[in-house]
């Protein structure tokens, strides 16, 4: 066990030095991943954390992708894209309960819990920056209006159609790790994943006052007990 903790800090101390180092996460971000990351790495060893490296590397690619397009419209996300400890937090603090428990009870559901919680986080992310950048008139979930891109709760095609691949994605990465037991289970945690990003957008439109952080919060959590249910 001891070995195991000192490799996941070790893994994870290097991950996000090179993370910091790229421009990906800022400082407070490194600190805020070498807790998540380590945890995750200790509770379910590599492949839980290749899972989370999937969203680390994907969101921060995604962020980048067409940035001053997005600076253009303010729709961009700040600190020239680099991610601060409490997004880390926001993203993965129900993935790394989830871990914590699978770790400590042996149960399935709750790895495949925590792939969901990861799918969720990796989708809404997803679906923001691609929408923002491809879809000039995405619509308000919970009424269908039309409203700005980088309005809380709004969606777009180009963002959903991308938000169910990197849901499937996570997912499919989890059964070709082991940690999902067959392409069934798998499917339920993607669908899963992306009611999750359902779950965002309407609590956005609903309560635009509730916060980004507090909406990745309750998207990662509704995919993990979805999960839970589901699998």
């Amino acid at each position: 066990m001891a070995s195991q903790l000192l490799t996941a800090i070790l893994v994870t101390a290097a991950f996000a030095a090179v993370a910091y180092a790229v421009g990906m996460i800022s400082r407070s971000g490194a600190l805020g991943g070498l807790l998540v990351g380590s945890t995750i790495y200790a509770s379910l060893g590599p492949g839980g954390f290749t899972v989370l490296a999937l969203f680390v590397i994907g969101g921060s690619l995604l962020t980048r992708l067409g940035y001053r397009s997005k600076q253009r419209t303010c729709t961009a996300q700040e600190h020239g894209g680099r991610r601060g400890a409490r997004n880390a937090l926001a993203n993965c603090a129900v993935a790394t309960f989830c871990a914590i428990l699978a770790a400590a009870t042996g149960s399935e559901p709750l790895t495949a819990a925590f792939v969901a919680s990861i799918g969720a986080a990796f989708a809404d992310t997803t679906e923001s920056e691609i929408g923002q950048l491809f879809s000039r008139t995405p619509r308000l979930i919970s009424t269908l209006r039309k409203v700005p891109p980088g309005t809380d709760g709004a969606v777009s095609l180009p963002g959903t159609i991308a938000g169910v691949g990197a849901a499937g994605l996570t997912a499919a990465l989890g059964l070709a790790l082991g940690m999902l037991a067959a392409p069934w289970p798998a499917l339920l945690v993607a669908i899963s994943a992306f009611l999750g990003t359902l779950a965002d957008s309407l609590i956005g439109a609903l309560s635009p006052r509730a916060g980004n952080e507090l909406t990745n919060v309750l998207c990662t959590l509704v995919a993990a007990m979805l999960a839970l249910i589901l699998v």
